[in-house]
């Protein structure tokens, strides 16, 4: 798998970002020993984009006790000179009022969010404003995807926690904990991601709240290979308190 699939998830979704334009990469093997689990992280999170890309997708909201939603998003990626900035515009649908989110990256410090709503489904979003704390653990679109999701917020807490490895869909996977001092009692207190080792790709995540209950599960899904590349087709994440699903898919035939 290339390193342009793994770009896609480092600035796009939970998980996540680039999903045409390559990556650069930390390192070719991650550490071991002591500390690992922050060395992990770290590598983790120097991997940023190689150019500017665009995508576009949907995403598909169910489970709720309703009919699927499905809410169109378009995606942006631009390099700067000291990190990257990914733009997150999802349109008006079903009486849900479109969104902007900018989220600026850095390969060492945490991401930092700019979020607007528009003032109703007809309206276009207004300047999005800084988002601080737990104020990015909201719904993009309605979905099951928070803002600090996209942000991989989870990377950037102090205490990360490296576990043995297990396979993962017939992968090998290195598997990071990744612990919150901080939760609230809607946020997350704990996130273990399954990471694949030849590409450096989350394949798997679960979150867990301060009560140590299963909030989110979250996994990729199909992979098209393109020439000599490999393209993410779509994502999924489950919320098990809300029984609530969403399913983003990428369209792969738009650039």
């Amino acid at each position: 798998m290339s390193g342009r699939h793994s770009a896609f998830l480092r600035a796009a979704i939970f998980l996540a970002v680039i999903l045409y334009g390559g990556s650069t990469r930390a390192q070719e093997s991650y550490p071991t020993g002591p500390g690992a689990g922050k060395e992990l992280a770290a590598a983790l999170c120097s991997m940023q984009p190689a150019e500017d890309a665009n995508w576009r997708g949907v995403m598909k909201i169910s489970g709720r006790g309703h009919q699927t939603i499905a809410v169109p998003v378009t995606c942006q990626t631009s390099l700067g000179e000291s990190g990257w900035s990914v733009t997150y515009t999802t349109g008006a649908t079903n009486g849900v009022a479109a969104e902007k989110l900018v989220i600026h990256f850095s390969t060492n410090a945490p991401p930092q969010y700019f979020y607007a709503r528009a003032a109703s489904a007809g309206a276009m979003p207004g300047e999005p404003k800084a988002l601080t704390g737990a104020g990015a653990d909201v719904p993009l679109g309605g979905s099951d995807f928070w803002l600090s999701d996209l942000g991989f917020e989870f990377y950037h807490w102090p205490e990360q926690n490296r576990l043995k490895g297990e396979m993962r869909r017939g992968k090998p996977c290195f598997v990071l904990e990744s612990v919150n001092p901080q939760a609230t009692a809607e946020g997350y207190g704990r996130v273990k991601v399954w990471i694949e080792k030849e590409s450096g790709a989350p394949l798997q995540a679960e979150t867990y709240g301060a009560d140590g209950r299963v909030l989110k599960e979250f996994e990729l899904g199909s992979v098209k290979k393109v020439g000599d590349r490999y393209e993410l087709k779509d994502m999924e994440i489950l919320n098990r308190q809300t029984g609530s699903r969403t399913r983003l898919i990428f369209d792969l035939d738009a650039r």
